[in-house]
């Protein structure tokens, strides 16, 4: 693929769809399995950041490849993201 001008709105379309699959497939997938836990709150977080964020990976990566890496560093920046406030809600930094 070139630069994309010479497509038509079809083919850039799909070419869309697939970097938003690619850029939001991976954190989806971490949704389904904290709502498979019964973390539905959690659950429904991931799956608006994800969704959020993949517009922004569908529509900076050239390529599904590119949507994908982007997609599997949002998958870890999550699920870091959601250690570290599961580590500071369990264990406050000052008890009284």
């Amino acid at each position: 693929m070139a630069d994309g001008l010479l497509l038509t709105g079809k083919e850039r379309a799909r070419s869309f769809w697939l970097k938003f699959a690619a850029g939001t497939g991976p954190s989806l997938v971490l949704a389904a399995v904290a709502a498979a836990f019964g973390t539905e709150a959690v659950a429904v977080t991931i799956a608006a950041f994800a969704v959020l964020l993949g517009f922004v990976i569908a529509t900076t990566a050239r390529k599904p490849r590119g949507a994908l890496k982007g997609g599997i560093a949002l998958l870890i920046v999550l699920l870091v993201f959601q250690i570290v406030v599961a580590w500071f809600v369990s264990h406050p930094i000052q008890k009284g």
